[in-house]
């Protein structure tokens, strides 16, 4: 019986081993970014080149950002008092501008000396996440104002349509009508016709001028006294 025991425990432990060596994996790897990219060796070292309490040492890490990129403080004088500072690149490219493209905008701060303090792994991470969370409200935004603009454009477009069948169905209406009653349209059609030319007639100041037969010259004759 123990036997049997002592085998299922082997086979729970062997089943779920790998499922917490993941679960410390991704622990180890959200809480130091760096895990991925430097070994522990490297790091161990690098905490040793951020100690300030060796003498002569001319040279200091400072942090590290979320691209693997190292910052360092150091001094070519020995003036303690004003170090400069610098950026390693975590892959060396051809160019050196390309290097800015991966430089987070507080450590680009912190090498201008417009930052005192340079900014920590969790700083940079918390920024990530609220980038990250304002794209996703932006992506939703968008999103809200496609379906708004689909919404207003099939309004618009049902609202043409209901026009166009109601001119439709006018028309119809009309030529229905007109098909019921042809002659008593023709009729009315004839006299707006001769309305129309009794009123043109009656408005046309040449025919008016053509049908006074006064004579001007007549009219300016003097007669001889008696």
């Amino acid at each position: 019986m123990s036997q049997i025991i002592a085998h299922l425990q082997t086979d729970i432990v062997s089943s779920v081993l790998p499922y917490i060596h993941k679960f410390i994996h991704s622990y180890i790897h959200i809480m130091d970014p760096m895990a991925s990219k430097y070994p522990l060796w490297k790091r161990v070292l690098h905490k040793f080149q951020a100690r300030r309490d060796i003498p002569f040492r001319k040279k200091f890490f400072v942090g590290y950002d979320l691209h693997g990129n190292t910052y360092w403080e150091f001094t070519i004088d020995g003036n303690m008092s004003r170090l400069r500072r610098k950026l390693e690149p975590f892959q060396e490219s051809l160019f050196k501008l390309e290097y800015f493209e991966t430089i987070p905008p507080q450590w680009l701060q912190w090498l201008r000396r417009t930052k005192r303090d340079p900014p920590t792994l969790l700083e940079l991470m918390e920024e990530q996440v609220r980038q990250q969370r304002i794209k996703i409200l932006a992506m939703h935004a968008d999103q809200k104002w496609q379906a708004e603009k689909h919404r207003l454009e099939h309004e618009q477009a049902l609202k043409l349509q209901a026009e166009l069948d109601r001119v439709e169905l006018e028309n119809k209406e009309f030529e229905l009508r007109q098909n019921a009653f042809p002659d008593d349209a023709g009729t009315s059609h004839r006299v707006d016709e001769v309305e129309n030319q009794i009123e043109g007639k009656e408005k046309d100041p040449w025919a008016e001028a053509d049908s006074k037969k006064d004579n001007p010259i007549e009219s300016a004759v003097l007669k001889p006294r008696k």
